[in-house]
């Protein structure tokens, strides 16, 4: 009996023949894909590599990380993506990330061109405001060291910004011109209330004085040299380096010089705001002059010869004094920042000037001596002069007037010598009243007590 052979149908074959047909393609798109993915990988790398580079250059440039977030947090988000587990899908996955990474290549430079319009358009703003702000300052009559230091502050920020080239830059030039706005507009509304503040004093002092415009002009002047003075004092002291309210006291001198200005007008009414606001920063500079006075000082007034000894601010000992002459003579007494160099007891003055000079004295012995010139002009007492010959005019006087030093009664002299110590700021200023800016040119020594004519 014959076996009888099965045949394949056809549709097997078919199936047969497209399964052989799949295995070969699998295989070959597998291998495809082991050889494709790599390169693609390495592109993808290459382009975020890139993009990486932009952002650290962005940073660089001031860029913050706020401002570079839409594009660092898609950049995490692509960055968290992991590789497709089916082969074949692999290198579409990384053509697909480089194409992501350049599009947010593309987004990073379009975002640093707007950040940069509008850091570069906020930087004019702010300069133009606190410039008009400070303008405003100016026409508020606000201190002239306020409005120039607010002016210096805006040139350095105006400086940076002409210069900028970088949106860091740019925007390091709109934070200082904003500092300076507020600053300015602090400056404007405290001067404002100050102003207010004079006009009511003003018109206080119309009511006390009845409206007499010769006693309020008389009040004004008087408060003007005080103010003057103590401003002078404190400018003396500051250019020894030993204060530390100069920037207060410069404040409220530049504010009493304006309304010294006005005592004289004719107009009772503005005479008073003059006088009322020299009255109101005369009280300032004297505030600022003992809140930042050393803890010892000597003040000397040329004008009123005058000697007045303080101690953290408190007045421990005054009296009339006889100086020399103002100025480099032979009976001249310095002016300047000076200190207690040494001090003896007692101390014998040897005359400088030979025998038949008609500045020559014989060796006089003083008791308390306490020098403040590297020439030898001191503060002692002095027995020749009666007490009662000391004060305003003695300088002048040839049978009282001294060669340079600074004369005490006995016991005042004493008292001094043990009180002061090496080191205490002597102060010998004119004290007459007139601006500070004429006082300190007046200034004969260096801080160090060593007299111009010597250098």
């Amino acid at each position: 009996m014959k076996r009888m052979i099965a045949r394949p149908t056809p549709a097997r074959v078919v199936a047969a023949i497209v399964a052989v047909a799949v295995s070969i393609v699998s295989a070959g798109v597998v291998l495809w894909s082991n050889a494709a993915t790599p390169q693609a990988s390495a592109a993808s790398h290459q382009r975020r590599q890139a993009l990486a580079a932009q952002l650290v250059i962005a940073e660089k440039g001031g860029y913050t990380s706020g401002d570079l977030s839409p594009i660092t947090s898609q950049l995490k988000t692509l960055d968290g993506d992991r590789e497709p587990w089916w082969i074949p899908g692999r290198p579409g996955f990384y053509d697909g990330r480089a194409a992501q990474v350049a599009r947010l290549e593309t987004q990073l430079k379009a975002l640093e061109q707007q950040l940069y319009r509008k850091v570069q358009a906020n930087a004019s703003e702010q300069v133009d405001a606190a410039r008009a702000e400070i303008e405003q300052d100016r026409k508020s009559n606000a201190a002239t060291s306020d409005v120039q230091a607010l002016q210096q502050r805006l040139n350095s920020a105006v400086e940076v910004q002409s210069s900028a080239h970088t949106l860091g830059a740019y925007r390091s030039a709109a934070q200082q011109a904003q500092s300076v706005l507020q600053d300015a507009t602090t400056l404007y509304n405290q001067t404002q209330q100050e102003n207010q503040a004079v006009q009511q004093a003003a018109q206080q002092l119309l009511a006390q004085t009845g409206g007499d415009l010769g006693a309020i002009q008389q009040a004004g002047r008087q408060a003007a040299a005080s103010g003057r003075n103590d401003a002078s004092i404190a400018a003396y002291l500051n250019e020894g380096g030993m204060i530390k309210s100069s920037q207060i006291i410069q404040t409220a001198d530049d504010r009493l010089e304006f309304f010294t200005g006005m005592i004289s007008s004719g107009d009772v009414s503005q005479a008073a705001e003059g006088t009322a606001g020299t009255q109101r920063y005369a009280g300032r500079i004297h505030d600022g002059l003992i809140a930042g006075m050393p803890g010892q000082a000597v003040i000397v007034s040329f004008d009123t010869q005058h000697l007045w000894a303080f101690e953290n601010g408190q007045v421990v000992m005054d009296n009339a004094v006889t100086t020399g002459v103002r100025g480099v003579t032979a009976y001249g007494t310095d002016f300047g920042p000076m200190k207690v160099l040494w001090k003896s007891h007692p101390w014998t003055m040897h005359s400088p000037f030979p025998p038949g000079s008609q500045y020559w004295y014989p060796d006089t012995v003083v008791q308390w001596t306490a020098f403040f010139t590297s020439t030898g002009e001191s503060i002692h007492d002095a027995y020749w002069e009666p007490d009662s010959a000391l004060g305003p005019g003695s300088q002048f006087d040839p049978a009282t007037r001294s060669h340079g030093c600074i004369h005490l009664p006995f016991d005042k002299a004493q008292w001094f010598f043990n009180w002061v110590q090496v080191g205490t700021p002597v102060i010998v200023y004119p004290g007459d009243g007139t601006s500070v800016a004429n006082q300190v040119s007046l200034i004969t020594t260096s801080s160090q007590g060593v007299p111009n004519s010597a250098g």
